[in-house]
């Protein structure tokens, strides 16, 4: 377990490397000019430009400005933002802690309900508890976030009058975080139902199983032991995978519902060509996804032996 977890933090390095690559060519070749954005129509003279450019650095070759940019990264220091000239660090640091709150709460509740249908639904294998859970199921993976949103805000403010502050962020235990939260877990819902149901399913039908119940052991204790100890070691893979891409895929919700996290984050420096913000929340999202691959295959080396003695 030693050799994977050093192996996989080797290959964190040149991944890393080439992603910020990428991103600084595609920022600086892109559509847009942020110096434009930053002066405004009135002052948008050579004179003023040239200035500028002297004073960001950005008249210097390329490759010496990502060179420049990867040490001071290392360093945690992730540039100035040309919009809210702000420190990239300072507006991240006050960003990240809202996403993962946010995360955590959808993966909660993606992790509570998608197993808990996925049980369900394999303990009334094709029958009609499991058309309807999967049907459901099917249709809230069907439905956009950016349809979901607006739907559930005209209902829940407009029609049923149950919210009067909808946007904002109030902490992880307001009701504006459990709807945000349900928003984005709808889509990935589908993937741990379907994979629970069909891990249930396939441990239903070993030997051991059977043996369990010749001997009379009650369900509940077969289901707490041997079914659920068994099939969930790769439910929780696809809840650890899932949380990494959560962190950062909810640029519509949190931009919809005025949430401070890294979407919003995101969608600003898009929107207004702030190329260090999005270098710097590109590579700590990028880190925070690598960073969950490693937990998982930790994860996984502890609920499955085998892969333990695998990479020994």
């Amino acid at each position: 377990m030693g050799a994977l977890i050093i192996r996989r933090l080797l290959v964190f390095i040149p991944m890393l490397l080439v992603l910020a690559l990428i991103t600084f060519l595609l920022s600086h070749y892109g559509p847009g000019d942020p110096l434009e954005v930053i002066m405004g129509e009135d002052w948008s003279t050579p004179e003023n430009k040239a200035m500028l450019e002297k004073q960001f650095g950005l008249d210097r070759p390329l490759l010496v400005q990502f060179g420049d940019y990867l040490v001071n990264a290392i360093q945690g220091d992730f540039g100035r933002s040309y919009i809210q000239r702000v420190e990239v660090g300072e507006l991240l640091s006050r960003a990240l802690p809202v996403s993962a709150q946010i995360a955590l709460a959808s993966i909660i509740l993606i992790a509570i309900v998608g197993i808990l249908s996925g049980i369900v639904a394999a303990k009334w294998h094709r029958r009609w508890p499991d058309t309807a859970i999967g049907s459901v199921a099917v249709i809230l993976h069907s439905v956009p976030s950016f349809v979901l949103a607006p739907l559930l805000l005209v209902l829940l403010v407009l029609k049923l009058g149950w919210i009067a502050t909808p946007t904002g962020w109030h902490g992880f235990f307001s009701y504006q975080t459990f709807i945000a939260a349900a928003i984005i877990a709808a889509g990935p819902l589908l993937g741990v139902m379907r994979l629970t149901r069909t891990s249930v399913v396939e441990v239903l039908g070993q030997d051991y199983i059977r043996t369990a119940r010749a001997k009379g052991l009650s369900e509940r204790r077969i289901m707490m032991v041997h079914i659920l100890t068994n099939a969930l070691a790769p439910v929780t893979t696809s809840l650890g995978l899932t949380l990494g891409a959560l962190l950062g895929g909810a640029i519509f919700v949190e931009s919809a519902f005025a949430i401070p996290g890294l979407g919003q984050l995101y969608y600003s420096a898009i929107r207004t060509g702030d190329y260090p913000l999005l270098m710097g929340a590109t590579i700590v999202s990028a880190f925070w996804i690598m960073l969950m691959n490693l937990v998982v295959d930790v994860l996984y080396g502890f609920l499955d032996p085998r892969v333990r003695m695998s990479d020994g």
